[in-house]
């Protein structure tokens, strides 16, 4: 028997179930039937509130960009290498429980071509960076060249974890090394560097 439940509350619970099923299984291999029947819902009220499958994945992206960054802590006490090492072990963690849910976002996703997805990926490694340069820059706006740095460097850890994931590259504790080393290296020699370039990129 179904069970009767505030709207929200039911939708919540459909994204909860479309969370769980995309973080563990490739997107072919998730389907809104099965999504639905680990609620007591049919595919009918899944498709009211999302759509398609499509859209449920849109949505679980969606809760992604707002939750992942939570993941870079701003409370952490000791040293730079401890904090960057806790965040380091915390991020990897997240995408050992998901790993499905990091490739199929970091690809693009099945929704070839669909701008919101785009838009989801940047906002999240813009939030990502920010939260980062907090943790080494402090509260302050962080300039725009801070940015592109911290970015750049979320892409050499987006491939790194891409790599290990696909058993390509090291191990866990060898991937864990080297995103910590790299990060430490980006605050402490990169970044100092290309925020002493003038603004305009001119000499002195």
């Amino acid at each position: 028997m179904r069970r009767r439940l505030d709207p929200e509350d039911r939708r919540r619970e459909i994204l909860q179930a479309a969370t769980r099923a995309f973080a563990t299984r490739p997107y072919d291999d998730v389907h809104v039937e099965a999504v639905a029947a680990e609620v007591g819902a049919s595919r009918a009220l899944v498709n009211h509130y999302f759509r398609d499958k499509q859209g449920l994945y849109l949505a679980v992206a969606r809760q992604m960009v707002e939750r992942t960054p939570e993941i870079v802590r701003r409370d952490l006490g000791g040293s730079a290498e401890e904090m960057v090492a806790a965040n380091t072990a915390a991020w990897l963690d997240t995408v050992e429980a998901s790993p499905q849910a990091f490739l199929s976002f970091r690809a693009g996703g099945p929704a070839g071509g669909d701008s919101r997805l785009d838009e989801f990926r940047d906002q999240l490694r813009d939030r990502l960076a920010r939260r980062m340069l907090a943790n080494h820059l402090g509260e302050a706006e962080p300039p725009a060249a801070a940015l592109a740095v911290m970015r750049a460097e979320l892409g050499l850890i987006e491939q790194a974890v891409a790599d290990w994931i696909a058993g390509r590259g090291g191990d866990r504790a060898q991937t864990e090394a080297l995103i910590a080393a790299s990060i430490l290296a980006t605050v402490r020699e990169v970044l100092p560097a290309v925020l002493e370039v003038p603004a305009d990129g001119s000499a002195g």
